[in-house]
């Protein structure tokens, strides 16, 4: 709670220090096949020092999409980004609101027509997107309903990633364990 207390008065105080490049190189190899690795991020115009390590990803299609099973298709990458970014605004705000939070489980189902991947019935007919999210969200926490309810619209709404994907209607629902 502290860390995070000082980090919103530090960019209270200066707001440009919150400003942040998160980078990614990704190398498709064979058909679907993808291997990619985070870079550097920055913060404020300087590199993060705590970030140590690459991390590394895959990307793959099932074969009765024309890939090897090498790894998991771009649109589940995203989904689980998606999952992460809203988990951690549960726990990251949830502290902050004192709301105790044991455990966050996403379920998330996306819907998407491949006739816009491939080109048909023509091109920009059907959108080669996601034409709709749908996140199921299981909270283990002792708090009441209404504080959870209060938590899942400030950590979906304060998400980059579901921000980034305003384009495609999203959904979702709150399922508390007891």
């Amino acid at each position: 709670m502290s860390a995070l207390g000082g980090m919103l008065e530090a960019v209270r105080k200066t707001p440009a220090i919150a400003r942040a490049r998160f980078a990614v190189e990704s190398v498709t190899e064979r058909g679907f096949n993808s291997h990619a690795k985070t870079l550097q991020p920055n913060l404020g115009g300087a590199p993060v020092a705590g970030r140590g390590q690459a991390f590394q990803f895959a990307g793959g299609h099932p074969p009765e999409l024309l890939g090897h099973d090498e790894g998991p298709a771009a649109v589940e990458t995203l989904l689980a980004a998606l999952g992460a970014c809203i988990g951690g605004g549960f726990s990251t705000f949830g502290a902050h609101m004192g709301i105790p939070i044991e455990r966050v489980r996403i379920d998330l189902t996306g819907y998407l027509d491949l006739q816009g991947f491939m080109g048909l019935p023509a091109p920009g007919v059907v959108r080669p997107g996601y034409e709709r999210i749908h996140a199921k969200i299981t909270v283990k926490s002792p708090a009441s309903r209404k504080e959870l309810e209060t938590l899942k619209e400030v950590a979906e709404s304060a998400s980059p990633v579901k921000d980034s994907l305003r384009a495609v209607p999203y959904t979702s629902e709150l399922v508390i364990e007891k």
